[in-house]
């Protein structure tokens, strides 16, 4: 369960000036909007030493008979049963699952099932960055979990020095989701067979949802997987 920071409570209008209160304190029950933008409102358990959330075990989840975009509005109010959110899109499409997380809620609750947001790690990011970034994936999952939704993991990587924390937060032995879209030129795919292996090796996953092109067999032999064409198959 997450522990809730909540802002100071003032004890009403008698509270004093000599108390560090001001003659409206009684009048702020909640932070004004904008205020929390790292969301520490809310701070949730945490087994790594960066502090990145720990999101529920997927093993017993089934594998979704589709995946609808979180941009897709009306594919989500018609999403039938299997379906699934995914965020592999521009991460400015989805910003607001961070920025104003209450929003979204509705549409994903709907659906009842979400991967979690996919921001980009980049490999000349810089390396606090891409931490960031995958902080914020958790938390976002560790938000919808604690909403009712049904959470996938997505998992992102970049070089090597990212697979410390690219994994962190992810019980070992859940079902995982991975994409290979704008794996292109050979380096890209070599650190993408690289990181994939050490999701493995780190994770065992019951199964990994591929949303993008197959990799090679030789890549994922061992481990069930379930391949999800992107919007730009075939383009």
């Amino acid at each position: 369960m997450p522990a809730t920071l909540a802002p100071p409570q003032p004890s009403g209008p008698t509270v004093t000036a000599a108390l560090g209160a001001t003659r409206t304190s009684h009048r702020w029950n909640e932070m004004p909007g904008n205020w929390d933008r790292l969301n520490t409102r809310m701070i949730f358990a945490s087994s790594n030493p960066w502090g990145i959330p720990d999101l529920p075990t997927a093993g017993g989840l089934v594998e979704p008979a589709r995946l609808v975009a979180y941009n897709d509005r009306r594919g989500c109010e018609n999403a039938g049963p299997g379906s699934c959110v995914h965020f592999f899109l521009d991460d400015y499409r989805f910003e607001t699952v961070w920025t104003k997380p209450e929003r979204p809620l509705t549409r994903l609750q709907r659906v009842g099932t979400a991967l979690t947001p996919d921001f980009s790690l980049w490999r000349d990011m810089p390396l606090a960055m891409q931490l960031w970034q995958v902080y914020r994936a958790r938390w976002c999952g560790a938000w919808m979990a604690a909403h009712g939704l049904h959470i996938i993991p997505t998992i992102s990587w970049s070089t090597p020095d990212t697979f410390d924390f690219a994994f962190a937060g992810i019980a070992p032995e859940s079902l995982v989701a991975v994409s290979t879209v704008g794996v292109r030129d050979r380096d890209a795919q070599a650190l993408f067979a690289a990181g994939y292996t050490a999701m493995l090796t780190a994770l065992d996953p019951v199964c990994v949802l591929i949303y993008g092109t197959p990799p090679p067999e030789d890549l994922t032999a061992g481990t069930p997987v379930h391949v999800y064409p992107s919007r730009w198959a075939g383009r």
